[in-house]
This record gives structure tokens, C-alpha cells and sequence, in this order.
């Protein structure tokens, strides 16, 4: 397939959205079709990552064309966001990928821009994307250094792999980046349909960076470690910010970092040791997990995008039996229970994690599970919390369009997991007849070709699910339910469970670390400590920088000569040295 036939497709539905931004939307579904379709063709590893993009587009175009009143500039920089991600997917080269990444990156600041409530999210947003884009930069070009090629292509080291992940990792709002990822989404303003491709596919391209360049350097496995330390501490504080934030669009947006965490944790784990049976787990496990989150996050940011308001105890919200069971199906996912995706990737994530302890005698795989294990607890908290306030106990009963796409999403989530043998090469899948699980129906995880760690069936708890359940109804009948007025002694019921106060337990345990404050008519909001430090230290130097400049920058000749020979000596030492 031509893949100028998408670029051009997506320009086209651009300039098209201007004009009319349901026409725009509606190409640009049809184009990530198209997209999605040569994903498949591709027949590697990185087709996966076309899917699961495609899949974001195509959902998020779809419910963008009920959902966008935001004027006419927001559908034109939402397609060319999504240029630019398909540009850096399907690049070979590293200066098209750079450029796929800059045209992401800057349709995505001006979405967060023109929706700006204040304006200090979009400007952060956009130096934390150049940062990356520096970082990036830097290991692309000592690649080229190191090869002589443009193309991506085997390393005969590892530094470039180290520096472009650093810079990835900031685009993932990777510990102790979490900044980058929820405060655009949540004081920026950023629409859901915006929200959900900078939560879903934004973040994959910087996973498959990372993906890249780890197939093409040398074995480092103490890269490894770290980045699976980073990872597990990512998915820890990720969730634990989730658990506590009321934002409608804030919680989902700590939930990525959570996600992010957990597949950075299991491109450590590949990075270990890539050409082992475990590596290759590894490896599809990272692809199991982006595919969960990816896919599950978008229908929960679709969701955020059909109530009003953005404190979730505050919004007004039409629920009703689609929004129900599509939410309950994606925070499922989202909690790692099976059979959904997410259960899938979450087995497959803490089996690497173990295999390799198990393997290595290693400690750190250990801590880093109990870490991710802890984490997930609060992802279960915080995705319960979100779909009770959104859709089974806030709101009105009522008829509501936008929850279509989300329910549609939540059966792709259901259906995927069930058959998620799909993302496992054959040496993963088999059957245990005595057991009455087919050949085909089971994922092994394994140590060795022939050394079987762990094993589950996703099809076959689907269907145990449904047969219990029918079991269950045929012998007990309907539940009946009576509802009465609750006696409150007379006075007007006024009480009510809060969203603040479900995760209260945790802020008042954690007081010191999560720094809770809430202002006049706004929503309460926990700090992020990392985000305050850097902050904090940025002003220090810029205080620093200006007092010192001030100190010789002050019309004295005297200082100019001495800032001039102290110049020319240290450009001659590096002229030497280098």
C-alpha cells in the first residue's frame, strides 16, 4: 500500500474539517481505516502498533462528529495531530520521524492552547515536548554519528537507545515527568476526542520509539533494570494520583501514567534479555499491554467527553444502559480483570516480572511486581470511582448519543481479550486436554521453549462467566428488588457520598506526600510533589541566572573583558580536548 494515500488522505480531511467538521471527521475515520488495514498487511511486530493506532482514530473520529462544539479549529488540528503520529509510525528514517513527531507535537499544543482556561498548561506542555524533542534528537544524531545513516538501521551501541528513551519517556509522562501528561489534559482544558488521542496514541508513538530502537542496539541489561524500576515506580504514583483526583478528565489522565509505567516495566524486562524465550514474552507483552491501554483508554476518555463539568462531584451527566455496561466493561479493563484486554496484559505483565526472578535469582523483578501490584490496586479504586460518578449513580436517566462510540469500544475490549491468543506467537499457545482447555485455547508463559511457568485461558473464563451467570438466573429467577424512601427523622435527605470523600482514607494516610488543597469554587486538587520541585527549582535558577547577569551585565568594562577571556580559555580548552 502507498502510504501518501493516507498522508494525503488526512491532509485532505483537514482542510475538509475546516469547512465542514462532520464531513472532516467522517474522512478521517475512513482514513484511519485505511490505516488500520495496512497495519495488518505489514506482517511484524510494529503492525501492531499501526492497529492499535488506527483503532484510536478511528473510535475518536467517529464520536467526534457528535461530540465537537468547540469551533472551527479544533477538528483541522485533531486530524493533523493524527498526520503527524502516522508520519513518525511508518518512518525508516530518522529525519521523518522527527518530523511526524514536531507536527504531533505542535497540533496538540495549539489544541491545548485554543482551549486554554489559563495559560500556563499549553506552555508547559510545549517546552516538556521540546525537551523530549531535544533528547530525541540527540540519540538520533549520535545514531547517525555512530552508522553514517539516516535510515534506522543495527547500533553498535547502546548510548542511543539510553538518550532517545529519556526523551520518550517525558512524552510518557514517565516518573518523575507526570506533569506532561495531566496537567494539559486537566487544567488545560483539552477536549475528550484531543484528550484521547494525546492519552492513547500520543503516548504509543513514544512506545514505539522506544520499541525501535531497542530491536536495533546491543544487549545492556542493566538499562533494563532501570527502566523497570522507572516503570514500576511510574505505575505506583500514576494510580495512586488517579485514586485521588476528582477531575472528570484528570483521573484518566494519571490512569495513562499508570499504563505507560506498566509498559515501560515490560520494555525493561525485553531489554534484559532480548534473545531468550522470556525476552519474547516480554515483547508481546509490552504489545498486549499498549493494545489494553490504548484501546480502553480511549472509551474512557470518550465517556468524560459525555457528561458536563469537570469535578466528579459536581457534573451533569445522561447515563443510561450502553454508558453502564461500556463503562463497567473499559474500568474492568482498565483494573486488569479478566476476560477483558486488560486482564490479559496484566497476567502477562506480572508473569514477566516473576520469570524473571524466578530465572535470575533477581531481586528487583520481585520489587518491582509488588510495586505494580500495589499500583494496581488503586487503578481499581480509581476506574470504580470514575464510572460510579459518571454513569451509574450520578446523572439522569435519559437517551445519549455520545455513549454509542464508548459502548461499541467496551465490546472491542471484551471481544479482544477473549481472544487475545492473536498477539502471542504460536510457541505461546497450546491446550492441556485433561484439563478440557483445546489446543489453541491457552497462554503459556514460558521460561524455555519446553519450560512452562504459567498458563490462562481468557476464552474459556468468558465462557464460564456466561454459564454460571445462566446458571445462577435459571435457578434463582430475576432479583427482586424493592425501593423505598429512606427516613432520614423527618428532615430532607441533603446527605451525600462524595467523590472526595471515597479516596479521603488515602489522602489523610498520605497527608505530607499528596499535600491535598482546596481553593474557593474549585475542585479540591492533590499535589504533584515532583511537578512542584521542578518548578521550584526552575525558579531558583531563573533568579540565579538573573542576578548573575545583572552582576556583570551592568555596563562595567571591566566584567565584559573578564567574561570575554574567560569565554576564549574555555573554547580553547574544548578546541584542544575535542
Amino acid at each position: 500500500m502507498n502510504l501518501l494515500i493516507v498522508y494525503l488522505g488526512f491532509i485532505i480531511s483537514a482542510l475538509i474539517s475546516i469547512f465542514n467538521k462532520k464531513l472532516g471527521y467522517t474522512f478521517s475515520a475512513i482514513f484511519s481505516s485505511i490505516f488500520i488495514f495496512y497495519g495488518v498487511s505489514v506482517g511484524n511486530i510494529f503492525g501492531y502498533f499501526y492497529v492499535i493506532a488506527g483503532l484510536v482514530w478511528l473510535f475518536s473520529s467517529i464520536f467526534s462528529i457528535f461530540y465537537d462544539n468547540y469551533g472551527r479549529w479544533l477538528s483541522p488540528l485533531f486530524i493533523i495531530s493524527i498526520l503527524g503520529m502516522s508520519v513518525a509510525f511508518t518512518s525508516n528514517n530518522y529525519v521523518s520521524f522527527l518530523a511526524g513527531w514536531e507536527i504531533m507535537t505542535i497540533g496538540s499544543y495549539a489544541i491545548i492552547g485554543l482551549n486554554k482556561k489559563i495559560d500556563y498548561p499549553a506552555f508547559t506542555f510545549m517546552g516538556f515536548g521540546e525537551l523530549s524533542t531535544v533528547l530525541v534528537l540527540a540519540g538520533f544524531l549520535y545514531a547517525y554519528n555512530v552508522t553514517g545513516n539516516l535510515e534506522f538501521t543495527s547500533l553498535p551501541t547502546a548510548l542511543p537507545l539510553i538518550i532517545s528513551t529519556f526523551g520518550f519517556m517525558i512524552k510518557m509522562g514517565i516518573f518523575p515527568f507526570l506533569v506532561t501528561e495531566w496537567l494539559p489534559i486537566a487544567h488545560g482544558n483539552s477536549p475528550a476526542n484531543a484528550s484521547a488521542i494525546l492519552s492513547a496514541s500520543m503516548t504509543l508513538v513514544a512506545i514505539y520509539g522506544i520499541v525501535k530502537m531497542a530491536l536495533l542496539s546491543p544487549i545492556l541489561p542493566i538499562f533494563g533494570y532501570i527502566i523497570m524500576s522507572i516503570g514500576g515506580f511510574s505505575v505506583f504514583f500514576g494510580a495512586l494520583y488517579a485514586y485521588v483526583s476528582n477531575h472528570v478528565k484528570g483521573l484518566p489522565a494519571f490512569s495513562t501514567i499508570e499504563n505507560n509505567g506498566a509498559i515501560l516495566t515490560s520494555i525493561g524486562a525485553y531489554m534484559i534479555l532480548p534473545n531468550s524465550t522470556l525476552g519474547y514474552f516480554a515483547l508481546h507483552t509490552v504489545i498486549v499491554f499498549a493494545f489494553a491501554h490504548s484501546i480502553a483508554k480511549t472509551g474512557i476518555f470518550l465517556i468524560s467527553g459525555s457528561v458536563e463539568g469537570e469535578d466528579l462531584d459536581h457534573i451533569q451527566s445522561i447515563r443510561n444502559k450502553l454508558g453502564k455496561i461500556g463503562g463497567i466493561l473499559l474500568t474492568s479493563s482498565m483494573s486488569g480483570l479478566l476476560p477483558n484486554i486488560g486482564g490479559v496484559a496484566t497476567w502477562s505483565l506480572l508473569q514477566t516480572l516473576f520469570m524473571e526472578a524466578y530465572a535470575f535469582h533477581s531481586f528487583i523483578p520481585i520489587i518491582v511486581g509488588s510495586i505494580v501490584a500495589m499500583g494496581e490496586g488503586f487503578a481499581t479504586g480509581a476506574m470504580i470511582k470514575f464510572i460510579s460518578f459518571t454513569q451509574i449513580f450520578k446523572g439522569k436517566e435519559g437517551r445519549n448519543v455520545k455513549l454509542f462510540v464508548p459502548f461499541l469500544v467496551s465490546l472491542f475490549v471484551l471481544f479482544s481479550g477473549s481472544l487475545s491468543y492473536v498477539f502471542y506467537p504460536k510457541i505461546f499457545i497450546g491446550g492441556v486436554q485433561s484439563l478440557g482447555v483445546i489446543n489453541g485455547l491457552l497462554i503459556f508463559s514460558k521460561l524455555s521453549p519446553t519450560k512452562i511457568f504459567g498458563g490462562i485461558s481468557p476464552l474459556y473464563v468468558l465462557f464460564l462467566i456466561g454459564i454460571f451467570s445462566v446458571i445462577t438466573l435459571a435457578i434463582f429467577g430475576k432479583p427482586k428488588v424493592r425501593r423505598t424512601e429512606v427516613w432520614n427523622n423527618g428532615v430532607k435527605k441533603v446527605e451525600s457520598y462524595t467523590a472526595f470523600a471515597f479516596a479521603n482514607n488515602i489522602r489523610m494516610m498520605l497527608t505530607k506526600l499528596l499535600r491535598t488543597k482546596i481553593y474557593l469554587h474549585s475542585l479540591e486538587t492533590s499535589a504533584d510533589i515532583f511537578w512542584e520541585f521542578m518548578y521550584r527549582l526552575s525558579k531558583k535558577y531563573v533568579d540565579f541566572s538573573r542576578s548573575l547577569a545583572r552582576s556583570y551585565m551592568n555596563s562595567d568594562i571591566m566584567w565584559y573583558m573578564i567574561y570575554m577571556i574567560i569565554a576564549f580559555i574555555i573554547v580553547s580548552i574544548l578546541v584542544v580536548i575535542l
